[in-house]
């Protein structure tokens, strides 16, 4: 595939941002009004949220090798609608449903990328019952839901591809002594972004306390039991911590997190293993420039089945610790951010990631590195443009089969109601 697109990414954001300036307050008028009537005349809460996307992707030999991907080179369009409604409070009571359609417009089936594609139709997205208890600061919802906890990196919903993570699931919040708040979830099946449904055995608990401004930290166990043949590999027990806050030094404030975590198997049909976690990330602004740094390593089979892994390793999704790496994964990235005062602004955001093997093995691969680069302008409260690239090269791989050199762009318009 020829990446005409990549030189592009930031005339196109720019261009789509100058064009709607002008028709931006009149537009999100309108719809205010239109939806101030529907919510006079209708009790409870609609919800709509589109997703318009052209993406393209170059993938080298070797990438997603399995016979369920087609072709490693793509460009297509894709529309992803949820519809929903969210039923009036009753005695602390409410009730949701939601659908989503996701579909392709134009060209072949096998155009848009593989998991758009194996994710094609429609579906019940969500479907839940909740009970808040407003006087004791808790509540506890039962059914299909979209489900996250912290930064995605444990337990996301992948809100990046088109198709939503979603599960059936039981989760509860517990909030009411001030400065702690206690969540917790039961998973009996996950909905994929693929469209496949896993059988899990999932629970886990996440502990936070605010001690200060500067200081907040999360205690997390999660285990996780894949009881599908396709998911067994998914299983792991992991317990972890991870602290979050800001800081000032020399009058400069920075913003700072920290991870840490523990993992071993948890399942019959898994070979024996225990693998750590260690991540961190630092920032700060000046002159309305943002810049940070930070690293991330995974210890060989450490894995992340329910993760949202799209916006850590790089935005080409060309290494994904879903299942894990077999000799590990360390990422050190540096980034700087800016947003320019067009219109509403328009963001920028430049990322760079060098990868490696966390254990050399027997090969001593260099895992290659990657740049990543997003912009996104938001047009009214109801409309918004983004656009991302990302191009990773392997320098030799981190020894897992499927990872090969990958360019990818996108460019999407939203519509969130």
């Amino acid at each position: 595939m020829r990446y005409k697109y990549s030189h592009i990414l930031l005339a196109a954001i720019i261009l789509a941002g100058l064009t709607t300036i002008g028709s931006a307050n009149p537009g999100e008028y309108f719809l205010d009004q239109q939806f101030k009537t529907l919510e006079e005349t209708v009790p409870g809460k609609f919800n709509i949220n589109t997703r318009l996307r052209y993406e393209e992707f170059d993938a080298g030999s070797g990438f997603l090798t399995g016979p369920d991907f087609g072709p490693k080179d793509r460009e297509g369009m894709s529309l992803r609608i949820r519809y929903g409604y969210t039923t009036p409070d009753f005695n602390g009571f409410t009730s949701m449903v939601e659908g989503e359609t996701l579909t392709r417009i134009g060209g072949k089936s096998d155009d848009i990328h593989p998991l758009d594609n194996l994710g094609d139709g429609t579906e019940l997205n969500q479907a839940w019952i909740q009970y808040d208890a407003v006087d004791y600061g808790s509540s506890i919802k039962v059914g299909r839901q979209i489900y996250f906890l912290d930064d995605h990196r444990f337990i996301g919903n992948v809100d990046w591809r088109q198709n939503v993570q979603t599960f059936d699931a039981a989760t509860f919040d517990y909030a009411h002594i001030d400065k702690l708040s206690v969540k917790g979830f039961y998973f009996a099946e996950q909905h994929s972004v693929s469209g496949l449904h896993n059988k899990l055995e999932a629970y886990g608990l996440n502990v936070s306390y605010h001690f200060c401004k500067g200081f907040k930290l999360v205690g997390f166990y999660y285990d996780i039991e894949g009881t599908d043949s396709g998911n067994a590999s998914d299983s792991n027990r992991t317990v972890g911590l991870r602290a979050t806050g800001d800081f000032s030094f020399h009058g400069q404030d920075f913003t700072y997190a920290a991870s840490m975590a523990e993992q071993a198997d948890n399942s019959s049909d898994m070979v024996d293993y225990s693998a750590s976690y260690f991540a961190g990330d630092l920032s700060t602004t000046a002159f309305d420039i943002t810049f940070g740094c930070g690293f991330e390593i995974m210890e060989p089979n450490f894995r992340m089945p329910l993760s949202t892994a799209h916006k850590f390793n790089g935005f080409a999704d060309a290494l994904l610790p879903l299942n894990g790496f077999a000799n590990g994964l360390e990422d050190f990235y540096i980034y700087t951010g800016y947003k320019i005062s067009i219109g509403n602004g328009i963001a920028f955001k430049v990322i760079y990631h060098w990868f490696d093997s966390e254990s050399n093995g027997a090969s001593g691969e260099n895992g290659g590195d990657e740049i990543d680069l997003v912009a996104s302008y938001k047009i009214n409260r109801y409309l918004s443009i983004l656009s991302k690239y990302g191009n990773y090269q392997t320098d030799g791989g981190v020894g897992n089969a499927g990872v090969a050199d990958k360019k990818m762009f996108t460019f999407e318009l939203n519509f969130i109601y």
